[in-house]
């Protein structure tokens, strides 16, 4: 049996994620990362549905389930971001808390400039345009959104990688913490697919067809610009398989073991008190 790289990739991404939920479950990372592991084990199984049902349905069919699917991953992603943030910017682990002044300053912000984004990305349907066929109308209304909304949720996840990357030190989260970890992976991915939607839609933009030539050799650019986004994200998953394996740097349960004492799964060290001090204008507070 001749495989091409396309089927390749889908193995290796498929073999990746049940690795992944493997390390989850197995190291007592789902009960830390609830939401991450819910967004990892919806990603493996739309990763099965749209390859066993592609040429088994209707396209009407095919297109529900995998933009309704596409819908919840970016609902699921959105509460993945909010439960890393959450333990990197409330644990209080080096004795700083980001206060509710903090959170909602820095989300009104992030959400601004994602809105705006998403805005100016285009392009956009006209009304005219989406009641042209009454009957297809929520069809369409699903692939919007879930289109326009894994665009959303990646520049969110782009923006708050930053954030993490350059506050979550000081919040006592180093770069190999696991909550670290996660979030880069994430923003990793969430940046190659805006760099591969990018350039897709300036090649669409600025590109006149004039043979049957030209456009093969279009299809072709797109399809090896897929490739490279998926190769990206099973690189990412990879890296989470190995770094959610091994312990956080100052992890009670190592530290015991090593002592002779049987700890339970999921032991972890207890977090710092958080000191009651006023707030600053940034809306951290030690």
């Amino acid at each position: 049996m001749h495989w091409n790289v396309e089927q390749i990739l889908w193995a290796l991404l498929l073999a990746a994620h049940l690795v992944l939920l493997i390390v989850l479950m197995g190291r007592d990372r789902a009960s830390r990362f609830p939401w991450f592991t819910a967004a990892i084990t919806l990603s493996a199984v739309r990763l099965l549905a749209d390859h066993l049902l592609h040429g088994k349905l209707t396209t009407v069919a095919f297109y529900w389930q995998s933009y309704s699917a596409m819908v919840v991953q970016a609902l699921l992603d959105l509460f993945v971001l909010a439960e890393v943030a959450r333990r990197i910017f409330s644990s209080g682990k080096a004795g700083l808390i980001l206060k509710a002044r903090g959170w909602i300053g820095w989300t009104l912000i992030m959400v601004a400039v994602t809105t705006a984004a998403v805005w100016a990305w285009g392009p956009w349907p006209t009304w005219v345009a989406l009641k042209a066929e009454p009957k297809q109308l929520p069809l369409l209304l699903v692939v919007l959104t879930g289109m326009k909304g894994v665009l959303a949720v990646s520049l969110l996840t782009a923006q708050a990688g930053l954030l993490v990357l350059i506050f979550g030190k000081k919040f006592g989260f180093g770069w190999r913490s696991h909550a670290q970890q996660i979030m880069l992976g994430l923003s990793t991915n969430a940046l190659g697919f805006l760099a591969v939607q990018g350039i897709s839609d300036i090649i669409k933009h600025t590109v006149r067809l004039t043979s049957r030539e030209q456009y093969e050799r279009i299809v072709h650019l797109f399809t090896n610009l897929e490739n490279a986004r998926t190769a990206l994200w099973f690189l990412v998953l990879v890296w989470w398989i190995v770094w959610l394996w091994r312990d956080e740097t100052g992890e009670l349960a190592p530290v015991m073991e090593t002592m002779g004492v049987p700890v339970l799964p999921g032991i972890m060290a207890a977090e710092a008190e958080i000191p009651e001090d006023e707030e600053d204008r940034s809306g951290f507070s030690e």
